[in-house]
């Protein structure tokens, strides 16, 4: 089950519909070969693949040619035209272009999953700003790989392939953390467990360059959350399920946006006892 199912690329409609197209990204394939390869992540049958791939026909999205499914280049120019139109009209927009003053910006959400859709390109606008800046985290627990799986990967995914040095502290040593850490470190990936890392209960920081990311949810959230990961081995449908109505019912979380180099540089050296790192990435 993916939770966030309106996590979408354009114009994949539905999670096995992208994993068709992300095959055929490695090139021409017969439609059994398509069957076999998203059937390893993804629970489906022949008729659904090939009512996708017959969809995708129509689009004009794909052509075939002597049996082989393909990606229409016209429609891939396009979409590349489109992308670079976008990028080049949204540009970086950090939320201050100021490069002297120290800044604050809080911002309201209605719940956990508004404040996470903005998170995310909040994070990717960050990465591609601060491209040679490592980027620091503290989270109690991180629900967020397995609530929105799907496009936490991505973002995931993403860090890995531009090797920007990604370190992460957990501040509950419980059998999930073990997991993750086990699971996500890698390469450029480091994670670690500090449970006497002091920070409230009720946020999470991030740090970049000369931005910090306060998020904070609140207390009955947090209660909650905690109590789920406290008491669960592995986190399976109805735990997401439970954790995922969680932060629906979570009120008005927030996300606070200072732009301040001396408060980064303190909580870059407070997150970074953990780790090894330069001096010179600290600055």
């Amino acid at each position: 089950m993916i939770v966030n199912k309106r996590f979408t690329i354009i114009p994949f409609a539905s999670s096995l519909q992208e994993d068709i197209m992300q095959f055929l990204t490695l090139g021409p394939a017969r439609g059994m070969d398509v069957l076999r390869q998203v059937s390893i992540n993804s629970s489906t049958t022949k008729q659904g693949v090939y009512k996708i791939l017959r969809h995708l026909l129509g689009q004009e999205i794909i052509v075939k040619e002597n049996g082989f499914f393909i990606l229409n280049k016209l429609w891939l120019s396009r979409i590349k035209e489109f992308a670079t139109n976008s990028e080049d009209a949204i540009g970086l927009r950090l939320p201050f272009s100021s490069p002297s003053s120290n800044r604050k910006k809080v911002i309201i959400f209605k719940d956990a999953e508004a404040l996470d859709i903005y998170w995310g390109h909040l994070y990717l606008t960050l990465t591609q700003a601060f491209k040679d800046s490592p980027i620091f985290f503290f989270n109690h627990h991180s629900w967020s790989i397995y609530e929105r799986a799907h496009s936490e990967k991505y973002l995931y995914e993403s860090s890995l392939k531009k090797s920007q040095k990604v370190l992460i502290t957990l501040g509950s040593n419980t059998q999930m953390a073990q997991k993750f850490k086990k699971q996500f470190s890698k390469n450029n990936i480091q994670i670690t467990i500090d449970e006497h890392f002091s920070m409230p209960k009720t946020d999470h920081i991030c740090v970049i360059g000369d931005y910090c990311i306060l998020t904070r949810y609140d207390n009955k959230a947090m209660a909650q959350i905690n109590s789920l990961f406290n008491n669960s081995g592995s986190l399976n449908e109805p735990e997401i399920k439970e954790l995922h109505k969680i932060l629906m019912d979570c009120k008005k979380p927030k996300i606070i946006i200072s732009k301040n180099s001396r408060l980064a540089n303190i909580w870059k050296r407070r997150l970074a006892k953990n780790f090894i790192i330069k001096k010179s990435e600290l600055l």
